[in-house]
């Protein structure tokens, strides 16, 4: 379809800028993500990411060898959830094949996202949505 300046933009525009969105969206999780990882002398329970493929027993005993326990395996086929005692556990993890370590991030479809209420009967009474 063509007007009296020239062509429309078509499908191909929409194509370009959903690129660019992604493109944005992308180096910003990176740069986010790379900046919100603990660092080598960190313990407690974390986040372990290893590289996508990695098996539950690879996963599993690199969290053992790092010496930490195992807790639980989360919805992304390629993470785990682990806690860690001794100083450095996070930079062990590393040394171990993990590509990155957070500390645990309570999100995931397990938590109900925004769709939970608390059952907490101790918060303050401003927030008792009760009658």
């Amino acid at each position: 379809m063509s007007t009296p300046g020239g062509t429309l933009p078509g499908h191909g525009f929409a194509l370009v800028l959903g690129g660019v969105v992604a493109a944005v969206w992308l180096g910003a999780m990176a740069f986010t993500l790379t900046d919100a990882q603990l660092p080598a002398e960190a313990d407690g329970t974390v986040l372990a990411v290893f590289p996508p493929g990695s098996s539950d027993e690879a996963m599993f005993s690199a969290v053992v060898r790092a010496g930490g326990e195992p807790l639980r395996s989360t919805w992304v086929g390629f993470a785990w959830v682990a806690r860690g005692t001794e100083a450095g556990f996070a930079g062990r993890l590393r040394d171990q094949g993990a590509r990155a370590v957070f500390g645990e991030l309570p999100v995931g479809p397990v938590l109900g996202g925004c769709a939970v209420v608390s059952a907490d009967t101790k918060r303050p009474g401003v927030y008792d949505l009760r009658p």
